[in-house]
């Protein structure tokens, strides 16, 4: 049961590398090169940068990649931006006049947002570029980019809604308006504006081309379904977990509940993990969590967990993915690793939510 990949045409604007949720490294204290151009900035700190993505494909290519490999090019990334990014401060300071300073400054807004601690910075570098460049053809590119930065910080997801409406005012027709349509029902969701963006959803489905792209429709359609749970009861069920403890709909009432149904033989479940652990490390005394495992059998699940003593330090229950009307068919989940929020009520809060957006979910619900 594999992931759907999400076509292409829905495909957030990213450059380089996203932003994880390491810690950024700080500020280097090297002494800062002086650079006479914008061009001779760029080309020196770009080298760098495309042999290290170069290493990232490369480790992505290999099995049994171990996760310190893929932290430690992620850690030299974002140094990267880090030092790139204060070369450019410094170049457009020394250089406020140029004639490349308008690239300079959206190169500088673009590795910012790349760094976790400097997404303040990058919002304000967003608008410095649109105060002296507003009229020009990256001023669209900026405003997306401001308003995906902004959906990133906590507590300015109404100025996220407020520059993405601003881009697609300017730019309906754009190539990556659709992106920016989708990027705004994200946020609508995450502001608990459900309403409104099944609103924007349906509008998105009208679109002619939108209609012409048939994966596009159906990843368009399974949204409209997940939104279609918001709001509905969890469905009954009562199981035992693998010590023997009875876990049940009912039982999960109180506290905000996170259900994560997965398989140890799923290299996309095993992707997955490692986002609950990290939700269940911070939040696991406000939240129950819950491990649903479709492994092919019991046996098979135990000896998994075995192996791996840390790998799953909260409740799991095994259910055979092929049996009727278990939670699963009731749930109507097809496709591994599925997530799902439910509510202190017993009310599905979000359905089939991604790992990033979760991990947000859960800290809100968390109060935190």
């Amino acid at each position: 049961m594999p992931r759907i990949i999400l076509p292409a045409l829905f495909l957030l604007a990213a450059i380089g590398v996203p932003a994880t949720s390491q810690e950024a490294p700080s500020d280097t204290t090297e002494e800062q090169k002086a650079y006479a151009t914008y061009e001779s900035l760029f080309d020196d700190f770009d080298d760098e940068r495309q042999a290290l993505l170069t290493k990232w494909d490369r480790l992505r290519e290999k099995q049994n990649v171990k996760p310190e490999e893929i932290k430690q090019i992620e850690d030299e990334l974002k140094a990267l931006d880090v030092k790139y990014s204060n070369a450019l401060e410094a170049y457009i300071q020394g250089h406020p006049t140029a004639n490349d300073v308008m690239p300079a400054r959206f190169e500088l807004a673009i590795a910012l947002s790349r760094v976790d601690d400097k997404l303040e910075r990058a919002v304000e570098v967003c608008d410095e570029f649109l105060k002296h460049h507003e009229d020009t053809e990256l001023a669209g590119d900026i405003l997306f980019l401001k308003g995906q930065t902004l959906f990133r910080i906590e507590g300015r997801e109404d100025e996220a809604l407020e520059a993405l409406d601003a881009f697609l005012d300017k730019h309906p027709n754009r190539q990556d308006s659709d992106a920016a349509r989708m990027m705004r029902i994200r946020t609508l969701m995450f502001v608990d504006k459900i309403s409104e963006a099944k609103r924007a959803l349906d509008a998105l489905l009208k679109l002619d081309h939108v209609k012409d792209d048939e994966e596009a429709m159906a990843h368009l359609e399974a949204l409209k379904y997940s939104l279609g749970w918001v709001g509905r009861e969890l469905p009954d069920f009562k199981r035992p977990d693998l010590k023997g403890e009875t876990r049940s709909a009912e039982s999960l009432k109180g506290k905000t509940s996170l259900l994560f149904v997965w398989d140890s033989n799923s290299g996309a479940c095993l992707g997955e993990l490692p986002f609950v652990q990290e939700a269940f490390k911070k939040h696991g005394d406000k939240i129950n969590f819950l491990s649903i495992s479709v492994n092919e059998s019991k046996p098979a699940l135990e000896q998994w967990l075995e192996r791996n003593p840390d790998a799953v330090k909260f409740p799991t229950i095994w259910i055979d993915r092929e049996e009727e009307n278990s939670v699963l068919k009731k749930l109507d989940v097809s496709l591994i690793p599925f997530l799902i929020l439910v509510d202190a009520s017993g009310k599905v809060y979000r359905y089939d939510v991604r790992s990033d957006d979760m991990l947000r979910y859960v800290a809100k619900l968390a109060g935190e």
